[in-house]
């Protein structure tokens, strides 16, 4: 195969643009690739490939930089398409958690289930499909990737709404780093760590360990365990997604019998932290997503940035201290087919034993994130098992959430987008679902499109209190 040219639409995401930039010069597979830079922002574009010259040439890797506003002039030749781009994504999250609060919805992320998971499909996912539909003539043979949240509502979409060969992803399940993780939790060492092995899977951000074995020792209950003794002197971390992690992750594995492997994500998926209960948690409703620290920390990212390319850091910091994607990971693998295996988000069909599905009591066309062998040909799913009940029908509902979004994007039918937020396991009644629904698009109209709005819609102020303190209570 030719040298490969991969488009990044959206390469002013400093979450991963840099890491990008870092991976197509330093991994082997990448040697004299072509690197196209997409993005809308020409002051951040004009960086990030000054940036992206400049590793380069210091690498002597090979790679050519090429860069564009116009995304459809650099799909021509290419080999893997990855989107990862989000309009104003601070602001529109802060709009989405704080006007929730108000009615007591508490998002501690606000980018892939409830009002924030909704609003920011409605936001993103018209694009990629335009995206996907113009690749299905310009470039057919090329892998389309999608980085952006909510990965599995996006990947639903791309799988019924297109023909170009697709699939989602999640750093949050990045290999090996994942598994080396609960080898450290469990204190191994040695040859026994390489023998450490779990089947992990569910939808994005909502995904659970059934099993685990170190040697065909069953390791599960050992991993519960301790999680429970890092809960019992867990302190605030403050930042809305790592509060009370450990709490939470022994909690819910003492109530599913299977442990939760993204939890500062999955947490915000059930209704059991909202602060609802009249009996209290021995821990504190969710914090809100912090909005502010997020446009603090790219503030700082793109001051670094600027630190590089007028050389107050020398570009050889930015070489040693880099890291690889789990993006740039996945398809330097299908490059070199070097038997590595990913988290991949996909449907649950052509497991590689049998050829059924990986997680065997969801349907086949179940949106999950899997482990998968991958070569030139894409992702194969290792099997799993089943879900245990109760959480495989909280699996079936928020999927069933994720379809009648896209499917209200699609028919730009606001009925169908009114009952996705209703039966959303974060939303407390129909009411709320309409108050959120038309208070959200008031706020957020000049993004979205006017299929969404109810007659007599009007703007509205968005409630300022800390992203980190508790809601007003109106309800």
């Amino acid at each position: 195969m030719n040298p490969p040219k991969i488009v990044i639409i959206g390469a002013g995401s400093l979450f991963f643009g840099r890491q990008a930039i870092w991976a197509l010069n330093h991994q082997p597979g990448f040697r004299g690739a072509t690197l196209a830079l997409v993005d809308i922002d020409e002051k951040r574009l004009e960086k990030m490939q000054r940036l992206a010259v400049m590793v380069a040439e210091s690498s002597g890797s090979g790679v050519k930089v090429k860069a564009s506003t116009n995304y459809r002039e650099e799909l021509k030749g290419a080999d893997f398409v990855v989107l990862s781009f989000s309009k104003n994504n601070a602001q529109y999250r802060r709009i989405d958690c704080r006007i929730a609060a108000k009615y007591g919805v508490r998002m501690c992320s606000g980018d892939t289930i409830g009002p924030g998971g909704v609003f920011r499909t409605v936001r993103e996912f018209p694009l990629i499909l335009e995206i996907a539909r113009t690749m299905e003539t310009v470039c057919p043979e090329a892998w389309l990737i999608n980085y952006v949240n909510p990965s599995a509502v996006m990947g639903i979409g791309l799988i019924r709404h297109s023909q170009t060969k697709s699939f989602a992803l999640c750093d949050t399940h990045h290999m090996p780093a994942k598994f080396e993780s609960y080898a450290d939790l469990l204190a191994l060492q040695g040859e026994e760590r390489k023998t450490f092995h779990a089947r992990v899977a569910g939808v994005n951000h909502f995904t659970w360990m059934l099993g685990a074995d170190v040697a065909g020792r069953d390791v599960l209950p050992e991993i519960r365990e301790a999680f429970r003794a890092l809960g019992l002197a867990e302190k605030d971390q403050g930042a809305s997604k790592g509060r009370f992690n450990n709490f939470i992750t022994a909690q819910l594995a003492d109530l599913f019998g299977a442990i939760p492997t993204c939890t500062g994500h999955t947490k915000e998926y059930l209704p059991f932290y909202q602060g609802r209960a009249s009996i209290s948690e021995p821990i504190p409703p969710l914090a809100i997503f912090d909005s502010d620290e997020r446009e603090k920390n790219t503030d700082g990212m793109w001051t670094e940035v600027d630190d590089y390319l007028e050389g107050r850091k020398p570009i050889q910091e930015f070489l040693a201290t880099g890291r690889a994607d789990h993006a740039t990971d996945v398809i330097h693998t299908m490059l070199v087919e070097d038997g590595r295996q990913y988290f991949i988000n996909r449907p649950n069909s052509d497991c590689t034993e049998g050829g059924g599905s990986p997680v065997t009591n969801l349907p086949s066309d179940a949106f999950l994130e899997l482990l998968c062998r991958l070569d030139k040909n894409g992702p194969q799913p290792l099997p799993v098992g089943k879900f245990p009940l109760g959480l495989r029908a909280m699996q079936t509902l928020i999927l069933d959430v994720h379809e009648l979004t896209i499917d209200a994007i699609v028919k730009e039918d606001r009925s169908l987008l009114l009952r996705a937020l209703a039966i959303d396991p974060l939303v407390n009644s129909i009411a709320t679902a309409q108050e959120l629904l038309s208070e959200i698009y008031a706020a957020e109209a000049e993004i979205l499109p006017s299929w969404m709005a109810a007659p007599g819609t009007q703007t509205t102020q968005i409630p300022e209190f800390s992203s980190t303190g508790p809601a007003p209570q109106l309800f």
